[in-house]
């Protein structure tokens, strides 16, 4: 017959209490996936494209031109599209761009904000950065910071980049040219993938909203 634990400095309360440590040890590491289970039915048409979850984003803090720093507060209470890219760029990240420039004439709206991080802080300053959006007809912040927290947000996003160096000094810069939509309640709520167009994210935006607007 199993026996009961008797009085809290028994070896068995002892055996029991670090089973439920090592529990709840295992769940934090893994990010609390009991905590964060999916509970919205969501629409086939945006399964793909829904983050699901939705993400919380990190505390960090970016650098603007304007010699402020720019901190997970800035996406509350508005819709945001944000990209990662640098001032090099071209040709590969002209898509992006273009869809980004398209859908700020679209969206003309104090509810909807645009950011662009750039992930070559080493050789590229956040004026460069925010001169060279503007010579394409972005209408983005630009932001950007140490190698260090510009790893750590995009990690929070999952926007994949790889920085390789040559022996000249020379380098390149290969990544994903996904679009990233943030909640006002400051998560990464939805991934847009190429290929896309201002008119098809657009399109997908109003019924992300939508939906946000029945489920949240």
């Amino acid at each position: 017959m199993a026996k009961r634990c008797k009085g809290l400095n028994s070896k068995c309360f002892l055996f029991t209490y670090l089973i439920i440590v090592g529990f709840l040890l295992v769940l934090w590491m893994n990010n609390l996936p009991l905590m964060h289970e999916e509970t919205r039915e969501i629409p086939a048409e945006l399964q793909n494209i829904i983050e699901s979850p939705a993400r919380p984003l990190p505390d960090f803090s970016l650098d603007t031109e304007e010699k402020l720093a720019l901190t997970p507060s800035w996406f509350i209470g508005k819709w945001s599209f944000v990209t990662f890219t640098h001032s090099h760029c071209l040709p590969s990240c002209q898509n992006v761009l273009t869809t980004l420039s398209g859908l700020h004439t679209a969206f003309a709206s104090k509810h909807i904000q645009f950011l662009a991080i750039g992930i070559d802080s080493g050789n590229d300053s956040v004026s460069e950065l925010s001169n060279f959006l503007t010579a394409q007809k972005v209408s983005a912040k630009a932001v950007t910071a140490s190698e260090s927290v510009i790893d750590m947000v995009a990690h929070s996003f999952i926007a994949l980049f790889l920085k390789t160096e040559y022996s000249d000094g020379s380098y390149i810069i290969e990544q994903e040219y996904n679009l990233f939509l943030v909640d006002p309640k400051g998560r990464v709520y939805a991934t847009f993938k190429p290929p896309y167009n201002s008119d098809s994210i657009s399109a997908m935006f109003f019924k992300l909203r939508h939906f946000y607007g029945r489920s949240e």
